[in-house]
């Protein structure tokens, strides 16, 4: 091979690399969301606030995301940000605002609220990330994406400080829908425990069910229809994630349409389902159908 030739071969590397840079970066991440290992390519973007370029986010695999840092700085309402190494729980404060994160969650916390991320809570170089559209749902923060140019621009003039969740949720329907939740999915993946919680507020909007979480949990009009009422488990305190998921559930968030019914088809009895209602999807250890 002529010393040209060598020489061309590595301009064009260094002219790749350059450009990788530039757009993106694809690296083997070791703190994926739901604590998976997969490559992530994370493509940084510009976010525009009121039309003024302020911040940088991450675009990764069609969602952006920003550091929560940079997410208090757009609220603009002199947050404290810290950082506890213990929990890995990371917490914006200010007057009427708690806002809180944990490296590979489900969900963010704000004022006693949890919103759903579908890719959870992401470690990205020494930083946590958060769904922009999530974080910024939660304030009324109007979120626009420019697909030419791939900017992402912020409307903050209907922003507001965000209810907090002992006068947003129902305080029965969130005591026995976590309840309910953790006694029949305690074991499953935060995804396992919304789709509990949707089939149960399905039940509710059913005109072939009782029309409140709590008499749908201890329904009997043609036996009992969740075994830890008869058990006795579903007096038990719910864990942490299993509140969480019910507060999610409450929010609207629905990831298994809509389901009427699930069951294990490796303890239940599955056929009845399988031959008179329609399946939806499976999720963990539970069928859900329609």
């Amino acid at each position: 091979m002529s010393k040209r030739l060598q020489k061309n071969i590595a301009l064009v590397c260094m002219l790749c690399l350059l450009c990788a840079a530039l757009s993106g970066y694809a690296a083997m991440d070791m703190d994926a969301p739901r604590g998976q290992s997969e490559e992530v390519f994370y493509e940084k973007v510009p976010v525009f606030v009121d039309g003024t370029l302020q911040y940088s986010g991450y675009m990764i695999e069609g969602v952006a995301y920003i550091p929560i840092r940079s997410f208090c700085g757009v609220l603009d309402l002199g947050m404290v940000v810290s950082w506890d190494p213990e929990t890995s729980m990371m917490t914006g404060t200010a007057e009427g605002v708690a806002l809180t994160a944990g490296q590979g969650d489900a969900y963010i916390t704000v004022n006693d609220r949890c919103f759903y991320m579908e890719k959870g809570v992401v470690n990205y170089q020494d930083k946590l990330l958060v769904s922009l559209r999530v974080a910024c749902s939660a304030f009324g923060i109007d979120v626009d994406w420019d697909a030419e140019t791939g900017a992402i621009g912020l409307t903050m003039a209907d922003m507001q400080l965000c209810p907090g969740g002992s006068g947003y949720y129902d305080e029965e329907d969130l005591y026995w829908l976590s309840r309910i939740i953790s006694a029949e999915a305690k074991n499953q993946s935060m995804e396992g425990k919304i789709g509990v919680g949707n089939v149960v507020l399905n039940r509710v909007r059913s005109g072939s069910f009782p029309n409140t979480v709590y008499d749908v949990v201890f329904d009997s009009a043609h036996g009992v229809q969740f075994s830890p009422v008869s058990l006795g488990t579903i007096y038990d305190e719910p864990n942490e994630e299993s509140i969480a998921a019910a507060k999610i559930c409450l929010e609207g968030c629905d990831l298994v349409g809509d389901s009427l019914y699930f069951v294990n088809p490796e303890v239940g009895v599955s056929d009845w389902f399988a031959e008179s209602r329609t399946f939806v999807a499976s999720v963990g250890d539970h069928d859900f159908y329609a």
